[in-house]
C-alpha cells in the first residue's frame, strides 16, 4: 500500500508547488489596486479603503499607519511633535545573524521603509484640549517587535510624560511580541514598561490602552500594565499564544478553546478589557471623556481631603 501513499503525497506536492506558483506575492499585491477583505470575504479598492481609514464597510480594520493616528484621528487639529528614540539605544546588542544575513541589517530597512527611528512612533501634543502623549505601534516596521531600542523609545515617552505632567498617556497597541533576536535584552523590557505604567499612575496621569489586532507574546503582557485598556470591535488575535499552543497547556483534555478566543469579544467577556470601541474612528472621544471625568474626580479628591486638613487644624 505505500505507492498508493507515494502517489497521495506526489499528487499533494505538485498541488503545492502549483498553488505557490500562481499565488501573487508579497510584492505583486503591494502593486495591487486591490485587497481582499479577511471579514466580509469581498474585494476592495485599495484607494476607497485609504479614505475610510482602512476601515472596511463590515467594520474590518486593515493596518493603519500611527502616523495618519495622529494627524487624523487624535491629536487636536492633527498638531504634534515627535518624542525621539535616544540616540544611545541599540536594536541589536548580540549582533544577531542568520544564514550570513545582519538583523541590524534588516532593522535598518525597517527604518527607510517606514521613515521611523524604531517600531514605536510617539508624540506629545493636545487631544480635546488636555495634554496628552501618544504611543503608536507601526506593524510595518518588523510587526512592531519590540527590541531594546522600543523599549527606550517608550521609556523615552514616559519620562517626557512625568517630567511635563500632561493629562492622558495613550498607547494604542499592535505588535507580535518581543524581538527574539534581542534575546533577554528585549524580554527585560516586559518589567520596565510595568515600572513606567506604575510611575504614571503614581502622578495621576490618566494612562489608557487601545487594542487593535494582532498584539501577542510579551506585547500583549504589557498591555495590561494601563489603568484602562480598550479593545477595537471585532479585533482578532490578540493573545499571548495562538489557540493550539494555548490549548495544549489546558488541565483537561477535552477542554475545548472558545471559537472567539483572542478577539475583542472574549477579552471583554473574560475581563480582560474594559469595554470594546466600535472603531478606530471613535478613539478620540472616547479618550477625553473618560479622562476629564476621572480628571474631574481627582480634583474633587483633592478638595476633599485639603477641607479635612483644614477642619482637622481648626479642631
Amino acid at each position: 500500500m505505500n505507492w498508493i501513499k507515494n502517489k497521495i503525497l506526489s499528487f499533494v506536492e505538485k498541488a503545492k508547488d502549483k498553488f505557490n506558483k500562481t499565488r501573487p506575492s508579497k510584492e505583486d499585491q503591494d502593486k495591487s489596486l486591490w485587497i481582499n477583505c479577511p471579514g466580509c470575504k469581498q474585494m476592495q479598492l485599495k484607494e476607497d479603503l485609504r479614505k475610510k481609514f482602512n476601515i472596511c464597510k463590515c467594520n474590518f480594520h486593515f493596518d493603519l499607519d500611527p502616523k495618519i493616528k495622529f494627524e487624523h484621528l487624535l491629536f487636536d487639529n492633527g498638531d504634534w511633535e515627535s518624542i525621539s528614540c535616544p540616540s544611545w539605544s541599540n536594536p541589536d546588542p548580540l549582533e544577531f545573524t542568520v544564514n550570513g544575513k545582519k538583523f541590524i541589517d534588516k532593522y535598518k530597512n525597517y527604518q527607510k521603509k517606514t521613515g521611523q527611528e524604531s517600531a514605536l512612533l510617539i508624540g506629545h501634543g493636545k487631544i480635546g484640549g488636555l495634554k496628552a502623549v501618544a504611543v503608536g505601534y507601526n506593524f510595518s516596521f518588523g510587526g512592531a517587535a519590540f527590541s531594546q531600542r522600543e523599549n527606550e523609545h517608550f521609556l523615552a515617552g514616559a519620562q517626557f510624560a512625568l517630567e511635563n505632567k500632561v493629562d492622558v498617556f495613550v498607547s494604542i497597541y499592535q505588535s507580535g511580541g518581543k524581538n527574539v533576536q534581542g534575546n533577554l535584552h528585549s524580554l527585560k523590557s516586559m518589567s520596565t514598561v510595568q515600572m513606567a505604567h506604575t510611575m504614571l499612575k503614581r502622578k495621576n496621569i490618566v494612562n489608557i490602552g487601545i487594542l487593535e489586532s494582532k498584539i501577542t507574546g510579551g506585547t500583549f503582557v504589557d498591555a495590561f500594565g494601563n489603568q484602562f485598556l480598550f479593545a477595537i470591535k471585532n479585533s482578532t488575535d490578540n493573545l499571548f499564544s495562538g489557540k493550539r499552543v494555548s490549548a495544549s497547556v489546558r488541565s483537561s483534555d477535552s477542554a475545548q478553546m472558545p471559537e472567539d478566543y483572542g478577539t475583542s469579544s472574549f477579552l471583554k467577556r473574560s475581563g480582560m478589557c474594559d469595554g470594546i470601541i466600535d472603531s478606530r474612528l471613535d478613539m478620540k472621544e472616547k479618550i477625553i471623556t473618560l479622562t476629564k471625568v476621572l480628571l474631574k474626580k481627582a480634583q474633587a479628591q483633592v478638595r476633599n481631603e485639603s477641607n479635612v486638613e483644614v477642619d482637622l487644624q481648626a479642631s
